[in-house]
């Protein structure tokens, strides 16, 4: 019989005789004294945590957090298992490989951003594009990129306008609400 069949056999047997204490007093009307309610109340508790656990143990393989002495947590496993020479304590290597890997992404991803870029151009501008430089192509990027901040204050502005004429226009039909003369009106669309 292996240790945790032991284990689980001594949680089953220690949760009989728990359970039956705790559920007879307490089916017999429970009692008077606040010390006893209470050891019926864990009895009744630890009786069927034990029962539980002792069930479990017996159909599973996990320990279900028992302290056993002779178990190696996951950390020590894999610590007894590395050797100095082991790839897992190697920084170097690993900073090498690292290093090469954000490499090869950086040169990718160049390649791609510039054959994007050429893609659009005609048969003959794609033939130029593919000997220019990469300075070309920052440069032709930072144009994009003021062109796009151009069009976003152009669009604000438009939205600005149009919220000032929204509010001239709501201040017309208020002013119109309340019968004011044409000549108000025009002095206030003037300013």
């Amino acid at each position: 019989m292996t240790k945790r069949r032991k284990q689980a056999i001594i949680l089953l047997a220690l949760s009989g005789p728990m359970m039956w204490f705790g559920f007879t007093s307490f089916m017999a009307s429970g009692t008077s004294s606040t010390a006893l309610a209470m050891g019926i109340a864990i009895s009744c508790t630890l009786g069927l945590a034990f029962a539980l656990s002792g069930l479990v143990m017996l159909v599973t393989k996990n320990s279900l957090g028992i302290l056993n002495p002779d178990d190696k947590g996951r950390g020590e496993i894999l610590a007894s298992k590395t050797s100095k020479d082991s790839p897992i304590l190697d920084k170097d290597k690993i900073r090498q490989r690292n290093q090469a890997a954000i490499d090869y992404l950086v040169t990718k991803t160049t390649d791609n951003a510039i054959k994007t870029l050429t893609k659009k151009r005609k048969v003959n501008e794609m033939a130029k594009a593919k000997d220019t430089d990469v300075a070309n192509v920052v440069e032709e990027i930072r144009a994009l990129e003021e062109l796009i901040v151009q069009t976003e204050e152009r669009i604000k502005k438009d939205t600005l306008d149009v919220k000032t004429a929204t509010e001239t226009k709501a201040v017309l039909k208020d002013n119109l609400a309340r019968n004011k003369t044409v000549k108000e009106l025009l002095a206030i669309i003037k300013q």
